[in-house]
């Protein structure tokens, strides 16, 4: 699921018009050309005109902050820009959710006298705050505030399917205990008979939404006590899911909990606490942030790196977010290429997503992509890029409907998101070079799609997988369905999903879910923002990560509301955590690095015969890892 800010979303509406002109187009006539070119000039130059004006305390804002705020101040601007959205969800008090970049705890208190409600106080200064929109100047015009954007959204890799089939699988098991079909089909529970392992001595710790059904899970028999850090029980109930999951196959396992919800930083908080205080040899968690660098560690891969270091194993979903073999990949990734041909009214050079004598300025959006964010990273260090890039979003007649246009001049992020209408159609992506050199570029339309439309050719790439699931010591784990099917196609017209093998085992011929996102994932830049190849940051530098790493099951059955079954690489990660428990209590010794070569040399290479970029070194079974590590059967 995906979790946005709470604070209502009562944006002030604004568009530019715009179409692109450039080979590859559909023929038009002369006149709906001219009157798309006389929109996209008239609404581009407004776009432009507020970029190019920033106050210095707007210098450190969010475009859609900056644009929100001049727009409800501005009528004869709000006028050029009728269809555009900027994605700030702004209350009927006038306030935004946002985080605020800071180097001083000061700021919390300027939020507070600003009339803000402060969320979350990082130890270096940061903040997550509901604060008035009128107040946005005041507080980034501070000498030690860094940054304000829009709070950074963070997203759960369930995926829900059929209400009906789910709901009649809930009414199929009001008074059963449930079982993780899953704890069958990896063969945990037969290993735990052979091997006479249960988890017993291990602490396994998960991160996700929150846990609000715990109570009643418990009362079900359904889980034991769980450990959960103060204060940080979280909102949601994926979490829960997870829990129970990875009790069905390591029984005797302690668990701990915390949520990864309140913040970003928070989240990379409560990684290095579940280690530190909660004492956990496991970490699973199932979210990402919208924010995290593909071609860097920044603030919870570097947690990940943290804790892994200390001893950890470290399970993480690799996403939902599509992959290149099954052609359900919404993610682009390249050189920038320089187009031949203009954008009207934008400053700047378009990105060609052509590698042919064609010229192509944007990339279409399937039907599905409804409401999803777009982000865009280039291969700049985190909170260093100097170069200028921007993001637009177009619609059937060719108006930019969103856009990002954040000013990067040396100290920023190389980072732009914007929001796919949640209405309409026809849906292109735009990638402009505003100023600078050209840099390796990552697109990404989240559990979207990128579709041929029209004369249009859908362009996109496999590597997908980022974030802290990417980090080079976690285990990123795809999935694989492990008893029925999931239940509705994930886009209009698409070929039937796989079933799993339930009550057998997976075999070499099982197959993966195929929402499940794929790498490699080429990273450029060291956790403190040094260059891995120095001067060489294109598709021939940096290094590459074989992720993901492993395969585990998902579409299970659990107690929770709402994850009846649990499909996603969120249900997949929880099921490896559990078996890497049932191993550390067979050999309590044993090394992060023996239990990750016990895993991956006994897993059941999936698709293409050794790692490949969908299912990594395939899906890994509890008996066979077990045996690998060297534990005597009993």
């Amino acid at each position: 699921m995906v979790r946005f800010s709470r604070v209502a979303a009562h944006a002030v509406p604004l568009t530019v018009g715009a179409l692109l002109l450039t080979t590859g187009v559909s023929a038009a006539q002369p006149s709906t050309v001219d009157a798309a070119a006389a929109r996209t000039e008239a609404g581009i130059n407004a776009l432009q005109s507020i970029k190019k004006s920033l106050s210095p305390a707007e210098r450190k804002q969010s475009s859609q902050l900056v644009v929100e705020k001049r727009l409800r101040a501005d009528r004869s601007l709000a006028a050029k820009l009728p269809e555009y959205r900027s994605g700030v969800g702004v209350s009927n008090t006038g306030a935004v959710a946002v985080d605020v970049v800071a180097h001083s705890k000061a700021v919390a208190n300027a939020v507070k006298a600003a009339g803000g409600a402060v969320r979350h106080v990082s130890p270096d200064g940061a903040v997550r705050a509901d604060l008035p929109l009128s107040a946005l100047d005041a507080i980034a015009g501070r000498a030690d505030v860094a940054e304000v954007k829009p709070a950074v959204q963070a997203t759960t890799w369930s995926e829900q399917g059929n209400r009906d089939f789910r709901q009649a699988l809930a009414k199929q098991a009001v008074a059963a205990t449930q079982v993780s079909e899953g704890d069958k089909a990896h063969g945990a529970d037969t290993a735990r008979t052979t091997y006479g392992v249960s988890g017993s001595g291990v602490k396994v710790c998960v991160l996700s939404d929150g846990v609000d059904s715990l109570a009643k899970s418990q009362s079900a028999g359904e889980l034991p006590a769980v450990d959960v850090l103060s204060g940080q029980k979280g909102s949601g109930d994926e979490g829960t899911a997870m829990l129970e999951i990875i009790h069905d196959l390591a029984p005797n396992a302690t668990l701990g909990f915390a949520t990864a919800f309140t913040s970003e930083a928070s989240f990379a908080a409560n990684i290095r606490a579940l280690r530190t205080t909660g004492k956990c040899q496991i970490i699973v968690d199932d979210v990402s942030y919208f924010d995290e660098s593909p071609f860097q560690d920044t603030q919870v891969a570097q947690a990940v790196n943290d804790v892994t270091a200390a001893g950890a194993l470290y399970f993480s979903s690799a996403g939902n977010s599509g992959n290149a073999t099954d052609g359900t990949s919404g993610y682009y990734e390249g050189d920038f290429r320089a187009s031949s041909s203009k954008i009207s009214g934008v400053t700047g050079t378009p990105h060609d997503f052509d590698p042919s004598s064609t010229t192509q300025n944007f990339d279409a959006l399937s039907a599905g992509s409804l409401g999803r964010p777009v982000t865009l990273f280039w291969s700049d260090p985190w909170g260093k890029s100097a170069n200028d890039y921007d993001l637009f979003i177009l619609n059937s007649a060719g108006s930019v409907v969103a856009s990002s246009e954040n000013a990067q001049s040396g100290s920023q992020n190389p980072y732009e998101i914007a929001s796919v209408p949640t209405s309409g159609s026809g849906f292109k992506v735009a990638v402009v070079k505003y100023s600078g050199a050209d840099r390796f570029i990552a697109l990404n339309v989240i559990r979207g799609r990128f579709v041929a439309s029209g004369s249009l050719k859908a362009f996109s790439t496999n590597g997908v997988t980022n974030g802290h699931s990417a980090a080079v010591n976690a285990f990123s784990v795809a999935a694989a369905p492990a008893a029925g099917a999931f239940t509705r196609p994930l886009e209009t017209g698409d070929p039937a999903n796989p079933a799993g093998p339930y009550p057998g085992l997976y075999t070499a011929s099982s197959k993966w879910e195929r929402f499940s996102s794929d790498g490699k994932r080429r990273v450029f830049f060291n956790a403190d923002g040094t260059a891995i190849t120095p001067g060489n940051v294109s598709s021939t530098g940096g290094t590459v990560r074989n992720k993901p790493d492993i395969t585990a099951a998902d579409g299970v059955a659990t107690s929770v509301t709402g994850f009846q079954p649990f499909f996603g690489t969120s249900a997949a990660a929880p099921h490896a955590a559990a078996i890497a428990a049932l191993l550390l209590s067979g050999k309590p010794t044993a090394t992060p690095a023996q239990i990750r070569t016990a895993l991956v040399s006994s897993s059941i290479d999936l698709g293409t015969p050794g790692f490949d970029t969908v299912t990594g070194s395939g899906v890994i079974m509890a008996g066979p890892a077990l045996a690998a590590l060297g534990v005597a059967a009993k």
